[in-house]
């Protein structure tokens, strides 16, 4: 298996998706590594959640799954010899609910101290959505506008209601500040996928949650401005959201990552083994996602080409190549309002009140990447 670490043995075989792998991983630092990959329930795009357990200044595990997953976390736990009352702190890689679900579950069961970017614990009372549905530029009312016309709205159910309210109820033990340790445990916190996306290094290994995977690209969120209730309870260092959100954002933090260089091995919080064989990724796989975006950005304004065009038309132009229908059409949207955004910011692309886009004649983008890459 083409991976660096020192060594590399697998407890439990894989499904076909990896759902209840357990793997043992021994870096060259002589750090023990427990990946304990914990099923979803029903079918997941992404597949498992890889959660990942080891011994820095006490025992750590990263992220807990969905919320329902805890028994199959302690049934992968067993097999790797530990139970849950043996784990000293969790850390949440970011505050999506296959990653931080399963926490409050976690902690009424065993005495866990719990450990999120501080960012984490000032939203964490507030849902999610009221920040992501909130309309701040004419191409998000025209996204949300086309998302309606064709009911592509992410679904609403009594479990998420449950999974918000038990996330608001939940105690962050330890807010945690940029380029902490714990141990030989760095923390890095790499905005963009999530505001709270963090990314860990320990010997030649770094944690990457949803930051990096392989075989997919991570979805970037859009730029985002805080609801007035909100911003007024935010500390001065965190009211400006274009520092944790957008495209821009998330690009600035893959370049955190490729800057580490290619001995860095990469263990992602999904598709970590998919299809039946596993994906061992380096820092390179940053990179890759890192041309992808530029590529992509390149791609839109191609499409715009010298005329007008709608946000929906362009959407299905740019996944000319996948069916678009109501269930993953938002997904497709603000894929591309992402990129337009980055496009609008650098004066390539113009979008009229209506939410019309056309091209202004330049490719600043192309000196942005540039700058990224250096």
């Amino acid at each position: 298996m083409d991976h660096r670490f020192k060594e590399l043995l697998v407890l439990r075989d894989a499904k076909e998706n990896g759902d209840g792998t357990v793997l043992k991983i021994t870096t060259k630092g002589d750090t023990v590594i427990h990946a304990i990959s914990v099923a979803r329930e029903g079918f997941s795009y992404t597949g498992p959640t890889w959660t990942y357990l080891f011994e820095s200044d006490g025992l750590t595990l990263i992220d807990a799954g969905e919320a329902g997953s805890l028994p199959r976390l302690e049934d992968g736990l067993a097999v790797a010899g530990f139970k849950l009352q043996d784990i000293d702190r969790v850390i949440i890689s970011h505050g999506h609910e296959d990653h931080d679900g399963a926490v409050s579950e976690l902690v009424e069961k065993a005495d866990i101290e719990v450990w999120a970017h501080e960012i984490y614990a000032h939203l964490q009372a507030y849902d999610p959505r009221t920040i992501s549905r909130r309309v701040i530029s004419p191409i998000q009312k025209e996204m949300w506008r086309v998302a309606d016309l064709n009911r592509s709205f992410p679904p609403t159910s009594p479990q998420r209601d449950e999974y918000v309210r038990r996330r608001q109820a939940l105690t962050i033990d330890h807010p945690i500040k940029a380029n902490e340790t714990i141990g030989k445990l760095e923390i890095l916190h790499t905005p963009g996928h999530s505001p709270d996306e963090l990314c860990m290094k320990l010997d030649e290994v770094i944690f990457t949650g949803d930051h990096v995977l392989p075989e997919i690209s991570p979805h970037p969120t859009m730029k985002a401005e805080f609801p007035p209730e909100i911003k007024a309870n935010l500390p001065d260092s965190y009211k400006d959201a274009d520092k944790w959100y957008g495209l821009s954002r998330y690009l600035q933090s893959l370049k955190i990552i490729v800057d580490f260089g290619p001995e860095r091995e990469l263990l992602p919080a999904h598709r970590y083994y998919n299809r039946g064989h596993f994906n061992f990724i380096n820092t390179e796989r940053a990179a890759i996602i890192l041309d992808h975006h530029g590529q992509r950005l390149t791609d839109i304004l191609e499409k715009v080409g010298a005329g007008e065009v709608n946000l929906e038309d362009l959407t299905r132009a740019v996944f000319a190549h996948r069916e678009l229908l109501s269930d993953n059409l938002l997904a497709g949207l603000s894929e591309v309002v992402a990129h337009v955004e980055i496009l609008e910011e650098v004066g390539d692309l113009e979008v009229s009140e209506d939410g019309v886009i056309s091209a202004t004649g330049v490719s600043n983008h192309l000196g942005f990447l540039s700058a990224l890459q250096a």
